[in-house]
This record gives C-alpha cells, structure tokens and sequence, in this order.
C-alpha cells in the first residue's frame, strides 16, 4: 500500500467536502470561480434552510406521535449545522485562504525532515480518522437505505408535507432532497477532519522548530529559529481563529442533539429506533473528539519549544540576545490554544471528558424523571 502522504490527504478533503463549502478558494482563483463558489454556498445554506423550515412545519402542525416529535426535534440539531457552518465557513473564509495558502507553500519548501514530521503524524493518527469518517459514512448509507427496505413510501427524514407526495415524479423529487440534505450534514460533521488537519499541521511546524533549537550551533541559525518561532505564533493565532467559533457552534449543537437522543433512548420506543439514535450520539461525541485531539497535543507541543529553546547554546551568546530569549521562554508559558473568551476556555482533553461527564449527567437526570413518571 503506497504511503498516505499530506498532499494526497488535501486532495481528498477537497473533493469530498465539496458539499461543506469548507474549502476557500485558491488566490489564483478567477473572477468566475469565485462568483460560481459564492453561488454555490448560498445554494448550499438554503437548502439546508429549507429542510429546517419542513422541519420545524412537521412538529407544530403534523405532531402525530411521540416518536416523530423526537426524531424531528433531533433532526433540527443535526440539519441546523448545515446553514449555521456554512455561513461561519464563509465568514472565515479569507482566513482560511492564507491559512490553507501558508500550509501548502510551506509543505512545498519543506526538506526531508521536515516532511518526515509531517508523515509521522500522519500515520500514527490516519487511521482513527479514516475508521471514523467510515463510521459516519456507514451511518449515512444506512439512513439513506432504509426507507427503500420498507413496503410503503417513506423518505429518510421524518417529514410530513400539507400536500401529497406519494405520487411520482414528486415522490423521487422529495426522497433526492432529503438526501441531499443528509448527504450535507455528513459532509459538515466529516468537516471537523478539515479542522484537526489545520490543527495537527500547526502542531507538526512546532515539533519541527523543537528539534531546529535542539541542533541549532551557530548564532545566525539561532536568530532564524527565533525569527521562525514569532511567524509560527502568529499562524498558530490565525488557525485557532479560524477554529474556534466553529467548534463552539458544534458544541452547542451536539448538546441539543444528544438531549433528544438520549431521551428517545431512554424511552419505550422499538430497539431499531434506539439503535438510530445511539448512533447519533456516538458521531456527535466522535465529531468533537476529532478537533479536541489536535487541540490537546498543540497546546502541549506549543509549550514544549520554551524546554528546546533552553536547551540550545543560548548562554554563549551576548546580553541583547540572551534578553530575547528570555522574551521567548516567557511566551512558552501561555501555550496556544484554541479558546473563545467568555464561552470557551480552552479545547482540551480535560474540556471534552467534561462536555461528556455533562452530557450524561443529563441523560441520568432524564432516566430518573422517565422513570418516576413510569411508577405513577
């Protein structure tokens, strides 16, 4: 099997999430491209709009049972990330242009090894990501296949329109949006590959200056590793701009998300439908788990460069140079992370265990209220 490298990992990112308008345009795009990709997010954003609307129509008006309301109301949180993560793509979108722009130059002009980093990071952690996009593909062919396996005319998502649809060409009109919508909505969980690439990129580019300090000799390659370090914070501050409101939208989803279907199975509804909607639960907690990773190993390996850096020859050096490094350690101290102020302290490890511990403290609190409610 010949070698998954970082240019062949880009290649396939763009190509299979086309449809989570995820990926900015190139610099040297024309004025065509750019208008027919601004078009295609729109297109995009409201289409997902629309199913939100045939959604939120179903449960006010065509509320027929329990199990419909839930598996609505879970829908909503999984098809909202459609029009909401396209839009704050599109709003990051010339950040993620110099971003992708820098990756890819710098991959470009790397040496050996340097590229021997980025492979070693590539093939310690492809293979979790490739078992878990093929988990989330798994799970997006079963919803898409299940309704043909049944005898009367029913459609992927659990939507009743006020007219009928049970006659073609509207039948097969109506079956091909709703998978295109869920097709949309694997593509923006499937996106958060795009994320922990950024991350584990940035990540790579520190562990390449650690080892530069760590075999720097001379004083003009100790400036350049200095030089490098400010470039580098400065890309790794783009990055977690570019990341983080993203992932806090997804939090905020995922809870509502795994509210609903950590209700419907702690309910008496059918085991078939419980295992649905447990497999809801795993891709949310998978989804955040893929950028919370990357986060966690970047915070760490940021703050590893302050040990390379006094390791290094700094002390042979005069006073003005021995200052700077005395600049650099202290800016080790407060390693890069990816945080929004007032909402998100930090992605960690730590955070996700935290985020989980809360989500089942929820789902044990509804267990009990189910449950007492079942006694009377």
């Amino acid at each position: 099997m010949k070698r998954i490298t970082l240019e062949k990992v880009i290649a396939f990112l763009k190509v299979d999430l086309m449809f989570a308008c995820c990926w900015p345009v190139s610099r040297n795009a024309t004025k065509f491209q750019i208008i027919c990709n601004k078009i295609f997010r729109l297109i995009s954003g409201l289409h997902g709009l629309l199913l939100l609307i045939e959604l939120i129509y179903t449960i006010i008006y065509r509320n027929d049972n329990i199990r419909m309301f839930l598996q609505s109301c879970c829908a909503i949180g999984i098809l909202l990330e459609i029009p909401l993560q396209i839009l704050l793509f599109t709003l990051q979108h010339d950040r993620l242009q110099t971003v992708i722009f820098q990756m890819e130059d710098y991959y470009q002009r790397a040496k050996s090894e340097e590229r021997d980093v980025f492979q070693k990071l590539i093939d310690k952690y492809i293979y979790f990501y490739v078992i878990t996009l093929g988990m989330i593909t798994l799970a997006l062919f079963s919803s898409l296949l299940e309704p043909l396996f049944h005898g009367s005319n029913s459609f992927p998502l659990v939507i009743k329109y006020p007219f009928s649809v049970d006659q073609q060409p509207l039948y097969a009109i109506v079956y091909f949006h709703h998978t295109l919508g869920l097709y949309q909505a694997y593509c923006q969980v499937s996106s958060f590959v795009f994320l922990a690439l950024l991350l584990w990129f940035t990540s790579a580019r520190f562990e390449i200056l650690i080892n530069k300090f760590r075999m720097v000799t001379k004083y003009s390659e100790w400036q350049s590793c200095i030089r490098e370090h400010q470039e580098l914070l400065r890309f790794a501050q783009e990055v977690s701009l570019s990341v983080s409101y993203l992932v806090l939208a997804s939090l905020g989803i995922s809870t509502y998300s795994l509210v609903f279907a950590g209700i419907t199975i702690l309910s008496r509804l059918p085991l078939a439908i419980k295992a649905e909607f447990f497999g809801v639960c795993i891709s949310t907690l998978a989804k955040i788990l893929l950028c919370a990773w990357p986060a966690d190993y970047l915070m760490t390996v940021s703050s590893d460069i302050g040990d390379a850096a006094y390791d290094s020859l700094w002390y042979k050096h005069d006073i003005d140079s021995q200052k700077i490094m005395l600049y650099t350690l202290l800016r080790c101290q407060r390693p890069v992370i990816i945080t929004v102020p007032g909402l998100l302290s930090a992605l960690t490890f730590q955070h996700y265990s935290s985020y989980v511990s809360t989500a089942f403290s929820f789902l044990t609190t509804f267990r009990i209220i189910l449950s007492e409610d079942n006694k009377k």
